[in-house]
């Protein structure tokens, strides 16, 4: 089969032929048809992130059809459209048992310490493979289990948005654009910012309550004014890479006291600086979160079978421009993914 190899650090992935993978009695076999792109596969390409080895496939936002079962795996066939919840946890740690994945300290991730998506087929374990409609596009149904997933998973299990509180969304970009939809789902008043009239202009369709240009006001006095003067209750940061540094500062300023800032976006060797005394007096809570269960996949996925929620898709390249599509998203991160297609 041919896969888009990435054989160094920091230099292009290139179109090659590799082995098909081995499939055993628990895993299946899917032809891949469509990867979404994150920051991270800049991180992974340029040789930040410690656990990925060489050579490597990338990809770990991933959609295809199943075209083998392994023995021991229920419920799937071929012909079945999935998508693909990255992390294979170990099963028997604490986290694992309690259903937060994410949280294994042992879990291989396609895409990362596995090969992923970047190729024509991909070996996925059984239960990490969540069953989408059909007609579901296969653009959208490859950003579920991340772009969407992992905000999901910030918004429900970190921060607990609940109906009638106030949250901030800073930067509606791939993980932003979803996050507002999220937030109103949950019965929230949003309010958008971004520095680029353009993405706000596109957030604008999906009914914020308020948008704020940040390069133009004072983000946190313009939030202030909008609350009557007590700030937001949850503010997501969903910039990370470069700006994070940036955006954490108007973030903090953002919230009410007894807020909460949810952290989705990073880079490695950026410190969060944060007044003792202001965290104290303002009893914030400071949550990271990182990537989403495997039931949260499940549970987004019926929401955007049922038109409740939508992937926010930007562009499309077929897989073999991959370089063109990552010097896409380093230029300018647009809104909502974009998406390789097979």
């Amino acid at each position: 089969m041919k896969a888009m190899v990435l054989e160094q650090f920091q230099t292009p992935l290139t179109w090659q032929d590799v082995p098909e993978p081995d499939v055993g009695p628990r895993d299946v076999l899917i032809r891949v048809v469509a990867n979404g792109l994150c920051a991270t596969d800049l991180k992974i390409t340029d040789g930040l992130v410690p656990t990925v080895p060489l050579p490597h496939i990338p990809g770990h936002e991933a959609a295809g059809e199943v075209v083998a079962v392994g023995a021991a795996v229920p419920g799937l066939q071929p012909g079945d459209h999935v998508t693909v919840y990255p992390t294979e946890g170990c099963g028997f740690c604490d986290h694992c048992r309690l259903g937060v994945e994410n949280y294994c300290a042992t879990a291989p991730r396609t895409g990362f310490e596995l090969n992923g998506g970047f190729s024509q087929y991909m070996r996925v374990a059984g239960r990490n493979a969540v069953k989408v409609a059909p007609e579901l596009p296969w653009a959208e149904a490859a950003i579920i289990p991340d772009a969407i997933a992992s905000v999901y998973h910030a918004l429900t299990q970190r921060a607990r948005v609940q109906a009638g509180e106030t949250v901030v969304i800073v930067g509606v970009g791939g993980l932003g654009i979803h996050a507002m939809q999220l937030a109103r789902l949950r019965g929230a008043r949003v309010i958008a910012a971004d520095v680029m009239p353009d993405k706000l202009q596109g957030a604008a369709q999906f009914g914020p309550d308020a948008i704020v240009n940040s390069r133009e006001e004072d983000l946190p006095r313009r939030v202030k004014e909008l609350t009557g003067g007590q700030g937001a209750d949850v503010v997501v940061e969903g910039v990370g890479s470069g700006a994070v540094a940036a955006v954490l500062p108007d973030s903090i300023g953002c919230l009410k006291l007894g807020g909460r800032l949810v952290v989705l976006g990073y880079n490695y060797g950026v410190p969060l600086a944060v007044d003792t005394a202001d965290l104290i007096y303002g009893q914030w809570s400071i949550l990271g979160s990182r990537a989403s269960t495997l039931q949260d996949v499940v549970e987004v996925a019926r929401l955007v079978e049922q038109g409740r929620l939508k992937p926010v898709v930007s562009e499309q390249f077929p897989l073999e421009q991959v370089e063109q599509a990552l010097a896409r998203l380093r230029e300018s991160p647009p809104l909502g993914r974009i998406v390789l297609t097979s």
